[in-house]
């Protein structure tokens, strides 16, 4: 829109398209095991890139739309292995393993470069660390 800095703009775009994919690949997955997911909220976080609830609600970083499509399915594939076993036991590990059989060359990547993911700004430029990429 004119008027309005560009980095804002292109962060609602990949907030949207993340959202998108996010609840395809959660409601595939969840097919694949026979539950249903309950609330899908999306944040920013810095610590982890998705988490289950105890009710079943999954929350994942919208900063996952940036990385490669199997890094953001796998994400999705190991929050949904949590609305089976809510732990990381080998029994949680097989359900991811089930969904995502190549699961730690994603969690691989992830650990590799998740730290350019968050590298990227969006802010207009007149806000502190603002600009398209800081």
């Amino acid at each position: 829109r004119a008027g309005r800095a560009a980095g804002p703009q292109v962060a609602g775009m990949l907030k949207a398209l993340a959202r998108d994919r996010i609840a395809e690949a959660a409601a595939r997955h969840a097919g694949r095991v026979g539950r249903t997911p309950g609330r899908l909220s999306l944040r920013d976080t810095r610590s982890r890139w998705g988490s289950c609830s105890s009710h079943g609600d999954l929350m994942l970083s919208w900063r996952l739309i940036m990385a490669p499509a199997p890094v953001l399915d796998y994400v999705v594939a190991h929050e949904v292995a949590h609305l089976v076993r809510m732990d990381h036991s080998p029994a949680f590990w097989a359900v991811v393993a089930r969904l995502c059989p190549d699961w730690r060359v994603h969690r691989g990547w992830l650990r590799q470069h998740g730290a350019a993911l968050h590298a990227w700004r969006f802010e207009a430029p007149d806000r502190p660390g603002g600009g398209a990429r800081g």
